[in-house]
């Protein structure tokens, strides 16, 4: 099956519209890695695969009413990262909205196609009335009009397509169904990467909490030593004080961060589509990946580097995933269904102004007919062909209407072509950043545990005492240095790994499975004619 039933450009569009992430770029080894390539691109290969939905689909007919709770024997273990997305594809509410307006589309395509069949239909009349009508002819009454008169009606159509028409709108259906077909596949793209997001932002939360409880157990150990000191009349009472200060403040941000894990982890049963109170518990098993060693993206930055470093060329790397994205994301494959849909319109417009055929037969029986028949049957078969001669211009109207709704879809299509094009470029631009970032953050991180020892030392040994200065002042400030290092660090390793599933996200690799109302691959968008 060809994806390339229509080309992409090449040069990115709208690409000064990051202005700042480019030039963060820039001052991150952008430079270095454009004009001697001692940066290499960033991880471009698919995350993680789809897992299989762990629960069974429902049907599009009949979805959850109420959010599910998973079972006692799943919430037994914690949830890695397949995990939540194996329920959330099973129980995700756009998903399933997404299925049941294609269960609709499909209804209408075959609403389109019944069309061709012929028609078969009954009607039953009773009518009474409040005098009959009776004359005497010979000495015998004879009823003309019956007081209750009953009725029974058959009536058969076929109609011929001579003009095209009804194939038409079958076709234009279909391609309607299609693009139904493809929304499923843009809301499990777009709800496996919600799904993703907020298990690591859930993930994050309960990072930063082991910082912030190992930074209120460093805060206490330095009470107790102060209130030893204090007792044994080698610091003064300020000493005792700024420590509890400090332990109240890491205590506020235990609590601080604790309510955050509980609000994260309702936000991950939300994006999954089960029930909010849902005790989840979190795996991080397979869900981190560290950024690769890289060279110092400080390394080669030179003034002369920098001027000749061009901002809008992000290098081969990244034109190759953008053109995966606009083969595979399936808003431009679903813009380029309703195109063809609309291009089928025209066609439509134009047939309708054709010859018309249609065969029909009825026949109709009344049992107690009035007269001299004391049964009637009659039946008449008609073969009908109608002239459009002079429609005021309706037809012309119907035309016009059909060439904006085109040109409308082709505005459609390079919008969504546009919106891949700028997401992928934001997308690919955070994962290096990110990865930068985790790099710089981890050194960071070494640099301030070292601190924060010799620190500890140079107060223990009283190295750092001077007059009418506090020696907890040097020991505060270092600890405070490390944990805001341990946070970043945190971050930066969940930011990477969050940007590498939205530039997962934004090349469209969530979108296909062959579970669900789905495509399994990007269509052929091949229907009626166009198959010849």
């Amino acid at each position: 099956m060809s994806r390339r039933l229509f080309r992409f450009p090449q040069t990115p569009l709208c690409t000064g519209v990051i202005l700042s992430g480019s030039l963060a770029l820039s001052l991150l080894g952008g430079a270095a890695e454009a004009q001697t390539s001692s940066v290499p691109a960033p991880p471009t290969g698919l995350q993680a695969p789809l897992p299989t939905p762990s629960l069974p689909l429902p049907r599009a007919s009949r979805p959850f009413t109420l959010s599910p709770k998973p079972s006692a024997e799943m919430l037994a273990h914690p949830f890695t990262m397949q995990d939540v997305v194996a329920v959330a594809l099973a129980t995700n509410r756009n998903l399933a909205a997404a299925n049941a307006n294609l269960l609709k589309s499909q209804g209408r395509t075959q609403e389109a196609n019944a069309a061709f069949n012929p028609t078969l239909g009954s009607t039953l009349s009773y009518i009474r009335l409040n005098t009959g009508q009776t004359v005497a002819i010979g000495g015998a009454n004879i009823t003309f009009v019956n007081e209750e008169q009953k009725t029974i009606g058959v009536q058969m159509s076929l109609p011929v397509d001579i003009s095209g028409m009804l194939r038409t709108a079958a076709d234009q259906s279909r391609f309607v169904e299609i693009a139904s077909r493809l929304d499923v596949n843009r809301a499990l793209n777009q709800a496996v990467s919600d799904v993703k997001s907020a298990f690591y932002e859930a993930l994050r939360a309960k990072a930063l909490t082991a910082v912030a409880t190992e930074n209120f157990v460093n805060a206490q150990t330095r009470l107790d030593d102060a209130q030893k000191r204090l007792k044994a009349g080698v610091v003064a009472l300020y000493d005792v004080l700024r420590a509890q200060t400090d332990v109240s403040n890491a205590q506020h941000q235990v609590i601080q961060s604790q309510g955050v894990v509980n609000s994260s982890i309702a936000s991950l049963c939300s994006a999954m589509g089960i029930d909010i109170n849902t005790p989840l518990k979190l795996s991080n098993e397979g869900a981190l990946d560290t950024p690769p060693n890289a060279p110092n993206p400080f390394g080669n930055l030179t003034p002369q580097a920098i001027a000749a470093y061009d901002p809008l060329n992000l290098g081969a790397e990244y034109d190759k995933v953008l053109q995966e994205a606009l083969e595979t994301r399936p808003e431009v494959w679903q813009a380029e269904a309703n195109l063809r849909a609309t291009r089928k319109g025209i066609l439509l417009a134009r047939r309708s102004e054709l010859p018309s055929f249609a065969l029909s037969w009825n026949m109709s029986y009344t049992p107690d007919a009035a007269g001299f028949a004391p049964q009637l049957v009659s039946w008449q078969a008609v073969a009908q062909v109608t002239l459009p001669l002079f429609d005021g211009g309706a037809g012309r109207a119907r035309r016009e209407q059909a060439k904006a709704d085109v040109a409308g879809a082709e505005v459609s299509k390079r919008a969504a072509m546009d919106m891949v094009t700028l997401e992928m470029r934001q997308a690919y631009l955070a994962l290096v950043l990110a990865r930068d970032s985790a790099l710089v953050t981890k050194q960071t991180v070494t640099l301030a545990l070292e601190g924060y020892r010799l620190a500890r030392v140079r107060y223990n040994e009283g190295v750092s005492a001077q007059a009418g200065i506090s020696p907890l002042l040097e020991l505060s400030d270092a600890q405070a240095a490390l944990t805001l290092a341990e946070s970043n660090q945190v971050n930066a390793l969940y930011d990477y790994n969050n940007a590498r599933a939205r530039l997962d996200r934004a090349i469209g690799r969530y979108s296909y499975t062959a579970k669900g109302g789905g495509y399994a691959s990007p269509p052929a968008l091949k229907t009626g004619a166009e198959k010849k």
